[in-house]
Order: C-alpha cells, then structure tokens, then sequence
C-alpha cells in the first residue's frame, strides 16, 4: 500500500533567539561599563513579567502567522514548559529578594545582595555654614542618615561610601562620580545624593547640623536617625526606619516597610505610610497615625489627643497618661482620658482606668473595660463576645443592657432579666446620670463595681 504524505517542518520559535540576544546585549553593555550586574538583577525583579508577556505575544504572531502559510505553529515544548517554571520560579525570588533589607540579617546590600564583585569603601568630609532660621533638606538614595547638633552655625556632613565592583579603578571612578556638596535654594540648604551614580553603591551619611535649623529627610532605602533638634522636622524612608528622639517642634514621619520610634517630643507627631512595629512615648502634642500598619504598636504617656485609622482599626482618646499596646488579636490600654472611642474587629479589648465618655464597638472579641471617675457616658457593642465593665461604685448612671443568646450578671440594684433567649438589664444607680448601654450577640454581659473607687 501506497500513499502520499505532506510532511511540514515545525519552525522554530523566535523567542529563543530573541532572549539570547538580549541577554548577550546586556553582558555586552556590562562588560563595557555601561550598566553594572546589580543595574541587571534590579531591571529583571521589577521588570520579569515582561518577558512572558513578550513570550505569550511572540506565540500569538506565530500562531496566526502559521495559520495564514497552512504551516503548523511552533509549540512550547517540553523544554518550554522547564524554562517557563524556571522564570516564573525565578522571577517570584528576585521581586521577594527586592524587597528584604538585607543588611538587616547580615548581608550587603551595596548591590541588590552584593553577591558580585569586590567591596570598596571610600570617605568623604563637606562643610557648609548654615544662616539663621534656614532649613536644611537631606535627599538620599540608599544609605542610612543619622543627623544630630553640630557645636557651630555649620553643617558638616561625614559621608562612608560601600561599593562592589570589579576593579580598584571602577571603585576609583564611582568615587569621583558621587562627591554630594551643599546647594543653598532659596532660604533652604540643600544636600542630594540622587542623581548621577549614588545608585550604585550605598552611601551612609553623618550630618551634624545646628539645632535650630529645621529638618527634612527623604531617602528611598535606608534608616533614619534624628535626636536633639529644636524645630521641625520632616521624615520619609521608603524602604527603612525611622528613629526620632528629644525634638522641641512637630515630627511628621512618612514610611514604607520601616518601624518607628520616636521619643520626647514636645510638639504634634504625624506618622503615616505602611509601618511595621510602632514604639512612640513621651509626646507633648498630640499624635496622628493614619495608613496601613503590620506590627505591634506601643504608646505611652501622650499628652494631647491620639487618633489612629487603618483598614480594621480607629481609635481617638483625649489623653494617654499610661500605656497602650496594640496587635493583630489584641487592643490594652491604661490610664486613658476620655472621649475614647474604638472601632475594630476580631480584637480583644481591655481598657483599665478610663474616664469621660467610651464608646467602643468589636465583632468576634471579648471587651473588658474598667472605668474611673468622672464617669461619663458609655457604649459598648460587641458581636459574637462579652463583655465586662467595672464602674465606680460611688458613682451615678442609668444601665440599658441586652444581651442576645447570653446572660447578665451585675453587682449594682438594677432591674435584670434572664429569661428567654434575650437577656436585658436596666435601671439607675442612685439618682441616674451618664448612661450605661451595653449590647452584645452570643455573649455573657457583666456589670461590676470598682471598689477601690
């Protein structure tokens, strides 16, 4: 038997060629000192996506470009398959690894990692007189910024440069390429390293500056370090933290990734940005935390109002004179002066020793609250959770209290009935005063008297 059989060749894709092609354009270009490999690892953890929307579009073109010669299209292969994971698996670790301070668990991080090449260290000492009621501004790229008082009207900044590259020389002309100098704009003195090749190393910078001067602080990876200062100040790390102590005028902080500390500060502090753990005590002003927030936060002795908003949790006082302490589970706090107000889910609550107002509404957390005098109004709701509220026993208020598929349990003469699926509770104690309203879904409702008050 006998038949005649068309065979078509498969074509090969264009993708292969086009990768290494790019690739060898890259070595090429790093060879030659145009880019350097830690330039090449930065490109591909942001960018990697890109080639398998390069890939995917390269596959369409050949589809229907074999669909119209009657050929069949290149497929992937099984070789495909193992490059595909191989990037993907690739890709997902550098975008992780993009995102690791590094010098956090021991490592350089000159260079992405500093895997390449040898390190380099160099100095560098400027001197700048600054006038009177001048602010200073401090625009850095990757390096940490400690700024404390200078002991004349100068500014003097001691700069330590790390680099990694291949040759003495190489390290010698990045050194001259990023000698940072004073620019004076305006009423403003002005000292940037962003521009030209402070990307390409990482520049650690000591800044003494006098007290009096104003301050602002911008560097996109890397901590920051303020004490001693007299005015304000302005803060913002993208990738670092930030640590700020014995200021008399306002701190406004901006953070990305980075914890916070800040201590002794006689004026307001704003913080906002995404901020992993918070340690803030000893404010004279109030406090303002607004953003997205990973960590725990701990507060104490805040003399003005505290407001705090994220995606779960806000939160207002009048006055913190003790402590506070918040995570992901749990919310305490001690000597507070109201109004307080809590707005939060999935927490569990305990408040001792606030006075004034309390409103406080949970989902799927037990609250406890213990007041102190003067009493003020107070509303409690929880879903799914108890609740339990110590009252001054001298104390004057009126109690309405419901609870659904719970009980009630109270040490005051009010008027309580358990029957039924719903438990209430109502009355005054001694001649009425603030209410007392309490309500809550599948959970017991205690009402205890303080009596130490």
């Amino acid at each position: 038997m006998s038949a005649s059989r068309s065979y078509y060749s498969h074509p090969r894709s264009l993708f292969g060629p086009l990768v290494l092609v790019t690739i060898g354009v890259l070595f090429l270009l790093r060879n030659m000192g145009v880019i350097h490999y830690q330039t090449i690892g930065l490109w591909f953890a942001r960018y990697w996506p890109w080639l398998l929307i390069i890939w995917g579009l390269t596959k369409l073109v050949e589809y229907f470009w074999a669909r119209r010669v009657g050929q069949p299209a290149p497929g992937i292969g099984a070789g495909g398959v193992v490059l595909l994971i191989f990037l993907i698996l690739c890709g997902m670790g550098a975008s992780a690894g993009r995102n690791v301070n590094w010098g956090d668990i021991g490592w350089d991080d000159d260079f992405g990692g500093g895997v390449f090449g040898t390190r380099y260290e160099f100095t560098e000492n400027i001197s700048q007189p600054v006038q009177p009621g001048s602010m200073v501004k401090v625009l850095g790229l990757r390096g940490n910024i400690t700024v404390t008082p200078s002991a004349d009207n100068q500014a003097h900044a001691f700069i330590h440069k790390y680099t990694r590259t291949g040759s003495q020389d190489e390290a010698n002309k990045l050194n001259e390429s990023t000698h940072p100098k004073f620019e004076l704009q305006g009423d403003t003195l002005v000292l940037e390293m962003v521009s030209g090749n402070f990307d390409h190393g990482r520049f650690d910078l000591d800044l003494q500056v006098p007290r009096s001067s104003a301050l602002n602080v911008t560097t996109q990876r890397g901590d920051i370090r303020v004490s001693q200062r007299d005015k304000d100040v302005d803060l913002e790390a993208t990738r670092g933290d930030i640590f700020v102590e014995e200021t008399k005028g306002n701190a406004s902080l901006r953070l990305r990734h980075g914890d916070l500390t800040v201590r002794n500060v006689a004026g307001n502090v704003n913080v906002d940005g995404t901020v992993g753990d918070s340690n803030v005590s000893d404010i004279g002003g109030t406090l303002t935390f607004s953003g997205s927030y990973t960590g725990d936060i701990q507060l104490s002795h805040i003399a003005k109002e505290v407001r705090f908003s994220s995606v779960r949790t806000s939160m207002q006082l009048a006055k913190l004179e003790g402590d506070l302490s918040m995570d992901r589970g749990d919310f305490r706090g001690n000597a507070i002066t109201g109004p307080l107000r809590i707005d939060t889910q999935a927490k569990d609550i305990d408040i001792k020793d606030v006075s004034g107002d309390v409103h406080i509404d949970d989902t799927r957390g037990s609250i406890e609250v213990h007041t102190t005098m003067p009493l003020g109004k107070v509303e409690i709701s929880n879903r799914a959770g108890e609740i339990n509220v110590g009252l001054p026993e001298k104390a004057i208020f009126e109690v309405d209290a419901q609870s659904d598929n719970g009980d009630i349990m109270t040490d005051f003469p009010l008027n309580v009935n358990n029957a039924g699926r719903n438990a209430t509770a109502s009355g005054k104690v001694g001649n009425g005063g603030p209410s007392v309203r309490l309500k809550t879904n599948r959970g017991t409702i205690q009402i205890r008297k303080n009596s130490s008050q």
